[in-house]
């Protein structure tokens, strides 16, 4: 492991992901905090190290809240001493101790965790593994195979005796750099941490990721297919001879950073905008959400199999729909019913690659981005996109022809404002005038049967939804009930009645939005006087009526 340390002033804004989490040393409010169980620190660095080293690797911070906010510690010299001992002690095959680092006049444990060669076990408690922000018990098995795949097998590790130092571009290594908290450090120690080049001696010797990331010219790129082909259909379907609707654009080739900002710029430019349904309101917006497409074509990029060199990805872009086309099938530890109910999931071909474009700024963390773009999908009131892979190519169909007309403006305004989530609101718009089913449900937001019966029952408690006499099991039909509309300031204060205080997870309930959504409106009803926080920051918060909460009004 490397001596060198991020830039905790820079790691400590991030949020919580694949390569990063922080734990706090205190229980209790401020007022009244006292040191945690030192059992369970314990536990939780042996889980969380153990959890980093079996995935891509990591930093754990000790000493920090949920808001980022450093607080160290109040523990004498010996108890910390067995903390940062707990790798050596607790992990089979044991992994480096952690380290002390005075910051901001307190002191943190610092873990910083390269990915092991081998599955790392927790003595008497198992496998863990980290998927975006969590950590899940896996089998050994699986984690060899995962490992495997993407440490050995990948195009990715292997070596390149294309380049040497000059013919990579150093100003966007350093902006990787920056993005991982390291700047001002030497490149190459950047490049031997990120696995993407190994010291010989007194010389750096790269593998095919340093390459196909930070390469000057594209005449280095062994892959002479590593690039990406662009066709633009007019139609719904291609045609040929005198009927030939295809038209291929210039194809965008360079290292991977290059190729995503370009690939960005011309569809950008290509898809069209047009009046869509957005939060229940028609409004000029791309075909398209923004994130949606650039997702899929930064996954292809970051996943694709840089082992086949006979064709690259393609994006078609249709008159109704966009698909995106990467060699290589899904690996067998991920499945298209995972990526279709949205489940985390942490099994890259290019663990380099995602790690590197993770902190370039491209991707925001492994297993995160397909579930965001079905959720944007969704909040546009498109289909969901659909997934389908083959033993040599995963594809990404996004479509633009809405699942739902809103026929009554007056209805749509009023279930805009019900406390309940999207894919609820979908089926109140898209079933108004009729009866529909759990398979309509089902159908509709693309959710399993138990998904869509709970959802549908949570409707039929909040007496949005009847059921329809007659039918029961699977037979059971349902009809939209049209309840009178509810004011934001109707339902937070039927909340704060009900509790005698709000919290970030109340405000996510009623109103269906997610944690940084309600982070923000909670914060703008402080600003205004509407609400006070009370108690510790971050997830630990809570809100009180302010001064001006008798007379808010929305």
């Amino acid at each position: 492991m490397s001596d060198t340390l991020p830039d905790l002033r820079v790691l400590l804004r991030q949020e919580e992901g694949q390569y990063f989490d922080r734990k706090s040393l205190w229980d209790g409010p401020p007022e009244r905090k006292k040191t945690r169980n030192r059992r369970a620190v314990r536990d939780e660095i042996a889980k969380y190290v153990a959890a980093f080293a079996n995935a891509d690797g990591g930093i754990l911070v000790m000493g920090a809240e949920d808001n980022g906010a450093p607080t160290g510690h109040g523990y004498d010299p010996a108890a910390v001493e067995d903390f940062l001992a707990v790798p050596e002690r607790r992990l089979q095959p044991r992994q480096k101790p952690g380290r002390r680092v005075a910051f901001d006049g307190v002191e943190l444990l610092v873990f910083s965790v390269e990915p092991s060669p081998a599955p790392v076990m927790v003595a008497g408690d198992g496998f863990p593994f980290r998927v975006h922000d969590s950590v899940v018990l896996m089998a050994e098995s699986h984690i060899a195979s995962v490992k495997q795949q993407g440490l050995v097998e990948s195009a990715e590790s292997r070596w390149s005796a294309r380049v040497n130092v000059p013919e990579l571009d150093e100003a966007l290594i350093r902006r990787a750099m920056a993005g991982a908290g390291l700047a001002g450090r030497d490149p190459a120690d950047y490049l031997v941490e990120r696995r993407v080049a190994d010291r010989q001696g007194t010389a750096l010797v790269f593998r095919e990721a340093a390459v196909l990331l930070f390469a000057r010219k594209s005449i280095a790129i062994a892959n002479p297919h590593a690039g990406l082909r662009l066709f633009r259909v007019r139609g719904a379907e291609r045609r040929l001879g005198a009927h030939h609707n295809v038209q291929e654009l210039p194809r965008i080739e360079g290292n991977l950073p290059c190729l995503i900002e370009e690939t960005y710029r011309v569809l950008s430019e290509l898809i069209p905008r047009s009046a869509k349904l957005h939060d229940l309101f028609f409004r000029e917006m791309p075909e398209y959400p923004t994130f949606a497409w650039q997702e899929a074509v930064v996954n292809a990029v970051a996943h694709r199999d840089y082992g086949v060199s006979t064709r690259g990805i393609e994006v078609w872009l249709y008159d109704d729909r966009l698909e995106v086309k990467s060699p290589g099938g899904l690996l067998a530890e991920v499945s298209l019913e995972a990526l279709r109910t949205r489940k985390p999931a942490h099994a890259s071909r290019n663990p380099r690659i995602a790690r590197v474009l993770t902190e370039l700024g491209f991707m925001r963390e492994q297993g995160e981005g397909i579930p965001r773009m079905i959720e944007e999908m969704e909040q546009h009131w498109l289909p969901p996109p659909e997934f389908a892979a083959d033993p040599g190519e995963f594809r990404v169909v996004l479509r633009n022809t809405p699942v739902l007309e809103a026929g009554d403006p007056e209805w749509t305004r009023i279930v805009r404002d019900l406390p309940i989530s999207i894919r609820q609101k979908r089926i109140l718009v898209g079933a108004a005038e009729g009866a529909f089913t759990n398979g309509d449900y089902q159908q509709l937001n693309q959710v399993d049967r138990d998904v869509a019966y709970r959802e549908i029952q949570e409707l039929v408690k909040a007496k949005l939804v009847e059921p329809l006499p007659g039918g029961r099991g699977r037979g059971a039909r349902y009809r939209v009930a049209r309840p009178k509309p509810v004011s934001k300031t109707e339902a937070l204060r039927s909340r704060m009645e009900e509790k005698g205080r709000v919290a970030n997870a109340d405000y996510r309930e009623v109103f269906g939005v997610s944690r940084g959504q309600a982070m923000e409106a909670l914060r703008q009803l402080c600003e205004r006087g509407v609400l006070v926080p009370v108690g510790r920051r971050g997830r630990g918060a809570h809100y009180v009526p302010g001064p001006g909460w008798s007379g808010w009004r929305e």
